[in-house]
């Protein structure tokens, strides 16, 4: 992968974060607050994969992610400390929401993730857009 696919891989990869972001949003307006939260994990998973693919880096797993996120974001700090958090927490809550069906998430607990997403996403979008110009 040269500089130029990097950088089209990661955008198109980032556009992925932004509709799972606004369907998070959706979600949670129609009171549907486990796949809010599943939406809102998606949202911050296709950022920091957009992040790595930037870096050259195309992890297998969500555990890559998040491991090499912590590497070569937030060890150089590029990412906070509160991103990783976030990215954390939310995979934990997207397990619930997504394979436990015996966890109805509350409203409370979906408005705060997808915030938490949002944060997120912000955070990677300043990353994203030092680094491509867009």
């Amino acid at each position: 992968m040269n500089a130029s696919n990097q950088r089209e891989n990661a955008l198109r990869e980032a556009a992925l974060g932004e509709d799972a972001l606004r369907a998070a949003e959706a979600l949670l307006a129609l009171g549907l607050h486990n796949d809010a939260i599943s939406r809102a994990y998606y949202a911050a998973f296709h950022f920091a994969r957009a992040l790595l693919l930037l870096e050259g880096l195309e992890p297998k797993s969500h555990r890559g992610v998040f491991a090499l996120l912590q590497r070569h974001f937030e060890a150089t700090g590029r990412l906070s400390r509160d991103a990783l958090s976030r990215l954390a927490r939310l995979q934990t809550f997207r397990g619930l929401a997504d394979y436990d069906s015996r966890e109805r998430l509350t409203a409370d607990r979906a408005i705060e993730e997808v915030g938490s997403a949002r944060l997120f996403v912000e955070e990677a979008a300043v990353v994203l857009t030092a680094a491509t110009g867009s």
